[in-house]
């Protein structure tokens, strides 16, 4: 009798082997989630850029899943897989997560202050300097007006003075009379 055991089929070992993968996948699905939590405690985010950034993480983990067992499991996906991600997955966040997660966000925000101080003081140079420079230009602008009024007032001497029509016609009346 010769029964022929088909491609699928795993032996105990070799599904636990798979479990025992598929739980230490959750660490790096766990290390991405808390690279989305750094970057969020860094700068805030709205609330559907959150939404976004989970969606991609969820994707994310799935396609991860998806990769494990066509690579190691010949394309056949089991439940126990994500069970098994997880738990890995949890157990990540619980020994190693919060920790790591606080002590990047505090390693990060130390080493970008002085970044950020430095950018400030050349921040602060440039709204100086582009305030002086403003002030010149507007001082300029207002010279540069009060001598175009000068250069364009008509001056008014007695005898150019512009009268209109009938007060013309009424000089030449008496003139002739």
């Amino acid at each position: 009798m010769s029964t022929r055991i088909p491609d699928t089929f795993w032996t105990t070992q070799e599904e636990l082997l798979l479990f025992g993968g598929a739980c230490l996948l959750g660490l790096p699905v766990g290390i991405l989630f808390d690279i989305w939590r750094i970057l969020r405690r860094l700068r805030k985010h709205p609330a559907v850029l959150v939404a976004v950034e989970d969606a991609l993480w969820i994707l994310s983990a799935g396609m991860l899943l998806l990769c494990y067992a066509d690579a190691f499991a010949k394309g056949v996906f089991r439940g126990y897989y994500a069970i098994g991600c997880g738990i890995g997955f949890v157990l990540y966040e619980c020994i190693l997560g919060n920790a790591l997660t606080g002590f990047v966000t505090g390693l990060v925000k130390l080493l970008g202050m002085p970044v950020r101080e430095l950018c400030a003081g050349f921040a602060s140079i440039c709204r100086k300097g582009a305030g002086s420079f403003v002030k010149s230009t507007k001082k300029d602008k207002k010279e540069k007006e009060n001598a175009q009024k000068r250069l364009q007032k008509p001056m008014k001497w007695v005898y150019n003075k512009t009268r209109t029509q009938k007060e013309r016609e009424h000089i030449w009346q008496r003139q002739d009379d």
